[in-house]
């Protein structure tokens, strides 16, 4: 699965950063197993954004980091002690933007399977993994209606354990399952 995952990731060009808007980088973190997982957060509700909400570590873009992938990588360590150099980058899948009008980056890398975590951080509650096989079974603990544009999808948001993965934490799980493993999720149905 991981060789195939590398190959996708490897040889896709995704949407560009939108220039005008803000900027932010957030890290998909790929266990290396034979059944990979996915790396998530909960945020703290001490945090301003975002609080009590399962994300991607990452946040916003810094002049010192001269790339977004750069956040990533310094906002996933930031937040859940992830050594940035046992993470290898595969690279950028599509930009999306948020609610609040940030241009998110999305970076997809590949971690050891025992990698150390750690939920330290201010702005985080908890670090949890959350296996591939599971996101690919598509079962929907509810649908949320979007309307954008004149354009209406149903986000998925999806349950592991007691963690809620919904809005664009949602999108962009959704997003990165179909280029990576063509999970054909379809966003303009509800869904199981």
């Amino acid at each position: 699965m991981l060789n195939n995952i590398t190959e996708k990731i490897k040889s896709y060009s995704g949407t560009p950063p939108v220039e005008e808007l803000r900027k932010a980088a957030v890290l998909i973190a790929i266990t290396d197993s034979k059944d990979p997982e996915l790396i998530y957060t909960l945020r703290s509700n001490k945090v301003g954004s975002h609080g009590g909400e399962v994300s991607f570590p990452g946040g916003m873009y810094e002049e010192e980091d001269n790339t977004l992938e750069n956040t990533a990588l310094r906002e996933s360590q930031e937040e859940t002690g992830l050594d940035k150099a046992k993470v290898n980058i595969l690279g950028p899948i599509d930009t999306v933007v948020s609610r609040f009008n940030v241009s998110v980056t999305p970076f997809v890398g590949i971690v050891p399977d025992d990698i150390e975590l750690n939920d330290n951080s201010d702005e985080i509650e908890a670090c949890f993994k959350v296996p591939l096989s599971f996101l690919l079974e598509d079962k929907r603990h509810r649908n949320d209606e979007i309307n954008r544009n004149g354009d209406v999808f149903f986000m998925p948001a999806y349950q592991y354990d007691s963690y809620i993965i919904w809005g664009l934490t949602a999108m962009i799980t959704v997003d990165f399952l179909n280029i990576a493993l063509d999970a054909k999720i379809d966003l303009k149905t509800k869904g199981n």
